[in-house]
């Protein structure tokens, strides 16, 4: 790669930068410019600007207007003429002039989706001169009908005659967003992603050809870079026709990108086709930095700007050096960054058809005309649509122009030191990731984007599928694990526990117990850590066999593994916090302390649901705090519970202290009544919790102690909508939250109540998404749910179903496997018309079933959502802090979730546990869980003899 000439760059970006500072952009001028400029300096300013830009497009009426727009800017608290007058226009007959400013606003990055808007537009370019590339504003989709809508507007654009109509002299140049072509875009189906993308973009394609025109691929978040990617190399093999031009958008803060552009330039080379590349800095740096954080994954991005910036320099010598190959574009508003590549360009000779500049719509109008003064080849990139369609494209557009790192902000408003502008960026510290700035709280679910990964849990899945018994146990006294997706295929067998050998195994455990209470609690903490990285080794292992045996989906699989290993660690750590003594108050004389003793003998009553999770979850408290533990799993959690056992052995856990028992309900009362136990800890049904509940209050003969239960029953959960609602948000989460796992969660969301404005709107999206999950066996990565547990747990749910077409009307229902040998699938279904007194609206039904009901406000659908006997888990989709702050205070469920799914707690984050009949008010995964499996001691020690104070002067 040839050097660059330092001083050529500095005078091409100060010749830029000198005529660019003549004028100030566009956007910041005007009443909209004001607003902008008093917001650089005013961070809770800016935050409530951006949420009502957020919100607008969903708001009818002034009245809802008025109401966000003064609710944001009273958060914000800001002060001043501008704020004040922000806030007069804050009333509904006022509300307009925001609209309008922000109408204004927006236009000045999106260009309206009409003929007559965008020959405004384009007649405009045509006269600097500049061609255009055209963005049908678009990104991931939730349904087969908006993919559809995406791809006519694409069709729409291609069909124009711009080029002869506004004297662009250029064959048409698009770019598009793959995420829009297709609901359901994951790295984890790619063969399916690739069926569903090429669907629509194959008549894409086909016209492209025809028109001859040039089809770019943009960009999107890290998740899905590998995908896109392929996608792109693939479609340059498949549509291998000359007449249309590939493109691909590659980010220069991915340190990873230079790997990209290696496999973009072999695939030319192999082709024989010249393929464009358009560089950019990258637009997600701030989800990416947030999503990093929470999931624990590595930022994919570099942390700084200047290492982006020297990265993106690199890129553009290795680009421009390769215009043999491949067809450039150099996009970006960086005096700097331009002018390295111009002096590139000129230094190799370069003509306007290897190479071009490419600027967005409405930015940097001054910089625009200098680089045209300065002959180069210039592109301006037009996105179109409306408000609501380009709203995340505007803030991302407003971020550019108002963070504190924005080089437009910095040029313009912060008028920084031209020297400083120019500085070369010092070059980035080569690595493959950038750490994220703290360790996670919980382990870090698997990363299915990454091929390695996929291809490790596949190995996992054919060894544990290979090490089936070919031949079914026989025997009345074993137990039989089955897969519910094939339940003729037998999974293994287990001895079942007889009853009368129950008194033998407490008595074995309470001799252990005492051994074990006496280790030191760092000792048995360690134990669990170490029993943790055992099971943190063999990852894949444990989640192959829920796939198989609970008929988990792999990204469920994964987070139960995941789950149990986090419960591990993190009651560990909390046993810790609470061992040895405490002190209270102490005075002259007298010491106060309190301690923390183990009860004794625990049972661990655990589901099927999450056949690790919680059985490990509730065994690691139980032994932690220095109990013997008798585990009884679910039965058709088995095998989960069979490599559990086998993981303690591993790392010495001593089979007395924590014996595995195997049985049915019978089982499960004899233990739950014998005298000797003192701990009882269940997840479960309602009936039997309850049945829990008065059998171990009711003390037995010869007993002396009163039993101690933390019981967490199921849940009839609601996810309240309201009028403001980001849909695009409300109907994946509630999606996630209802037909996870087939609905066979006890946070699942069983109820829907929508404010009444919103509600057909909402209905019809959620139909509409609901329709593209996919269900099959869950071995199968392609398929989003698989069946139900059992077949008894598929008749109760086709009972209520019944029920349910009784009582109200059926929306939808989808499609699931049958037949023969197809295995226990309920199909998915959707219920609207529901009211609060019908059983579909009041009982828990543990399967895909959603009931949709409506409510005239906000209020009297927090009202309705609190009218259950349960009252485990809640959400609410709001944009009005005050509703907001209604559900925090009225809202009564153990966990509350705003504006997000209402499954997936993670342990130590959102501690997990309901009240009312969903359970005791015991948060698992929380601070307090420990404490019910102690009991605690509190000593006072008087230390005064004969008035001599110990200790005092």
């Amino acid at each position: 790669m040839p050097a660059t000439d330092e001083g050529l760059v500095h005078h091409i970006a100060s010749a830029l930068l000198h005529s660019a500072r003549q004028h100030k952009p566009r956007i910041y001028n005007g009443v909209s410019g004001q607003v902008l400029r008093r917001c650089l300096d005013d961070a809770p300013l800016r935050a409530a600007l951006f949420r009502f830009i957020d919100v607008l497009p969903q708001l009818q009426g002034s009245a809802a207007q008025a109401a966000h727009l003064r609710a944001y800017l009273d958060e914000a608290g800001s002060t001043g003429l501008l704020p004040g007058l922000m806030k007069l226009s804050a009333r509904p007959s006022l509300s307009w002039l925001a609209t309008l400013q922000i109408r204004h606003l927006a236009q000045n990055f999106l260009v309206e989706e009409t003929p007559r808007a965008l020959a405004l537009v384009l007649n405009k370019l045509a006269a600097l001169p500049a061609t255009v590339t055209l963005d049908a504003v678009g990104e991931a989709v939730l349904t087969e009908a908006e993919a559809d809508a995406y791809r006519d507007r694409v069709l729409w654009q291609l069909q124009q005659d711009w080029c002869a109509k506004h004297g662009q002299r250029q064959a048409p140049h698009l770019s598009i967003k793959l995420t829009a072509l297709a609901p359901g875009f994951d790295p984890l189906d790619a063969g399916g992603t690739r069926r569903r993308v090429y669907a629509r973009l194959t008549p894409i394609l086909e016209l492209a050809a025809e028109r001859q025109a040039t089809v770019t691929i943009d960009m999107e978040h890290h998740e899905l870079k590998q995908q896109i990617v392929d996608l792109f190399l693939d479609a340059v093999v498949h549509f291998n026709d000359p007449r249309w031009q590939p493109a691909i958008a590659l980010q220069a803060y991915l340190p990873e990108t230079r790997d990209d552009l290696s496999r973009v330039l072999e695939a030319a080379q192999r082709s024989g086709r010249r393929l464009g590349v358009r560089l950019v800095k990258g637009a997600y740096w701030d989800q990416e930095h947030a999503w990093a954080l929470e999931r624990g994954w590595p930022m994919p991005c570099y942390l700084d700007k200047a290492a982006t910036d020297a990265n993106y320099e690199a890129l553009t010598a290795i680009l421009l050096a390769r215009t043999d190959t491949l067809h450039v574009a150099i996009a970006g508003h960086n005096p700097r960054s331009l002018a390295v590549a111009i002096a590139h360009a000129r230094q190799a000779g370069l003509t306007a058809t290897q190479w071009e500049i490419q600027m967005l719509h409405g930015m940097a109008e001054p910089l625009r005309d200098a680089l045209i003064e300065q002959d180069v080849p210039l592109r301006i990139y037009v996105p179109t649509g409306d408000l609501l369609s380009g709203m995340a494209y505007l803030i991302r557009r407003l971020l550019e122009n108002t963070a504190g790192t924005s080089i437009l902000r910095q040029t313009w408003l912060d008028e920084a030191q031209d020297a400083a502008l120019l500085q070369r960026p010092a070059p980035p510290v080569p690595s493959a990731s950038t750490p994220v700035s703290a360790p996670p709280p919980t382990l870090p679910l698997s990363d299915f984007s990454r091929p390695e990964v996929r291809a490790a849990f596949q190995r996992a899945l054919d060894s544990m599928q290979a090490q089936l018994s070919e031949r079914p146990a026989t025997g009345a006294e074993r137990y039989q694990s089955r897969n519910p997706h094939a339940p003729q295929q037998i999974l293994g067998s287990a001895r079942m526990t007889p009853l009368n050998e129950v008194d033998a195994i407490i008595a074995a455990a309470r001799a252990a117990q005492r051994g074990w209470a006496a280790r030191p609690v760092v000792e048995r903490v360690n134990t669990l850590s170490a029993l943790a990285d055992h099971i943190d080794a063999a990852r894949h292992h444990f989640a192959a066999i829920q796939v198989l045996e609970a008929g988990k989906p792999w990204r469920e699989a994964d987070a139960d593994v995941a789950e149990a290993i986090d419960f591990l660690r993190y009651y560990g750590a909390q046993m810790l916090a609470l061992s040895g003594d405490h002190a209270t108050v102490d005075f002259p004389g007298e010491r106060n302390r309190y301690c923390y003793r183990p009860r004794g003998l625990a049972v661990v009553i655990a589901p099927w649901n999450f056949p690790l999770a919680i059985l490990t979850g509730m065994t690691a408290a139980a032994l932690v705090t220095g109990n013997a533990a008798l585990i009884k799993p679910a039965l058709p959690g088995l095998q989960s519970a069979l490599a559990l056992r086998a993981a303690m052995d591993a790392v010495g856990i001593p089979r007395d202290v924590c014996p595995l028992l195997i049985g049915d309900a019978d089982l499960g009362r004899a233990l739950v009544a014998h005298s000797a136990v003192e701990i009882i800890a269940f997840t479960g049904s309602r009936a039997v919790g309850l049945d829990i509940l008065h059998e171990a209050h009711t003390p037995r003969s010869g007993q002396r102690h009163i039993k101690q239960v933390v019981c967490e029953m199921g849940g009839k959960n609601a996810i309240v909508v309201d009028a403001d609602a980001d849909l695009d948000e409300a109907v994946g989460g509630i999606l996630a939250s209802a037909f996870g796992y087939s609905g066979q969660k006890c946070s699942a969301c069983s109820r829907v109540i929508a404010v009444e404005a919103i509600a057909p709107s909402l209905q019809q999206r959620l139909v509409a998404a609901a329709a593209t999950l996919r269900w099959g066996d869950p071995a199968d990565p392609s398929c989003d749910h698989g069946p139900l547990i059992s077949a008894a747990a598929r008749q109760k749910a086709l009972d209520y179903i019944a029920i349910g077409g009784q009582e109200a009307h059926l929306l939808w229902q989808g499609s699931v496997p049958q037949g023969d040998g197809s295995g226990w699938y309920c199909p998915p279904t959707i219920f609207t018309e529901v009211r609060p007194e019908h059983r579909i609206a009041r009982e828990e039904i543990f399967g895909p079933v959603l009931a949709l009901m409506t409510a005239p406000d906000f209020a009297t659908a927090l009202a309705i959502a609190n009218n259950c006997d349960y009252a485990l888990t809640g959400g609410v989709y709001s944009r009005l802090p005050r509703h907001l702050a209604l559900a925090r205070d009225e809202f009564r469920v153990g966990n509350l979730y705003l504006n997000r799914r209402t499954t997936g707690a993670r342990v130590g984050v959102q501690p997990f546990g309901g009240i009312a009949l969903s359970g005791t008010g015991i948060q698992a995964g929380g601070p307090d869980y420990l404490k019910q499996f102690m009991w605690m001691q509190s000593s006072s020690e008087n230390i005064m003899r004969k008035g001599f104070v110990p200790g005092g002067e």
